[in-house]
């Protein structure tokens, strides 16, 4: 039952969460109509892969410190390692704006630390259920930047050899922990 009840609120989350920076990028467009200045598509777009890879880390950093096998730990350890390193390359891509903006995880890391550690309080499958959840949620976000035309094909090339292979091994990984 505190699983299920645990899912339901982490879905909700989740929506709530998407809802809003779906709202943000809208109304950033609008802005940019009536004269103001905004992100271009592509630098929302990295913005997004960027703390969304932010947030990993802090979830892997929760989790870190309750996983007792020293196999699964190995693991996970090169998996957030992983994490660290999309963020450093994909900085690459960045321009001063994205930089800047990026600097935390904002409300995605916010909320994937805490979905995490209340996964981890009702133990390692359900932990690992979360942790699930957001490497197919980062699948999902770089098979949207591969097909924004916005994005520069360096970055589409470096998402498709690098960063979306790794995200499918993270997730056959952590999978077989369970």
């Amino acid at each position: 039952m505190k699983t299920i009840l645990l899912t339901v609120i982490l879905a909700m989350s989740a929506n709530a969460f998407s809802a809003t920076t779906k709202t943000e990028t809208k109304n950033t467009a609008e802005n940019a109509m009536n004269g103001g200045t905004a992100k271009s598509t592509e630098a929302t777009q990295l913005d997004d892969l960027i703390r969304g890879e932010m947030a990993a880390v802090k979830s892997y950093d929760t989790i870190l410190t309750s996983v007792k096998d020293e196999k699964e730990l190995s693991k996970l350890k090169a998996i957030r390692e992983d994490h660290v390193a999309a963020v450093s390359k994909l900085k690459t891509f960045a321009s001063a704006d994205v930089k800047e903006d990026t600097t935390t995880a904002g409300p995605w890391g916010t909320f994937s630390k805490a979905w995490v550690g209340g996964a981890k309080i009702f133990g390692n499958v359900t932990a690992l259920k979360a942790l699930t959840q957001g490497e197919e949620h980062g699948i999902t976000e770089y098979k949207e930047a591969l097909n924004d035309e916005n994005i520069k094909p360096e970055l589409k090339q470096m998402i498709k050899t690098q960063f979306l292979p790794k995200q499918e091994e993270h997730l056959k990984t952590i999978k077989s922990f369970m």
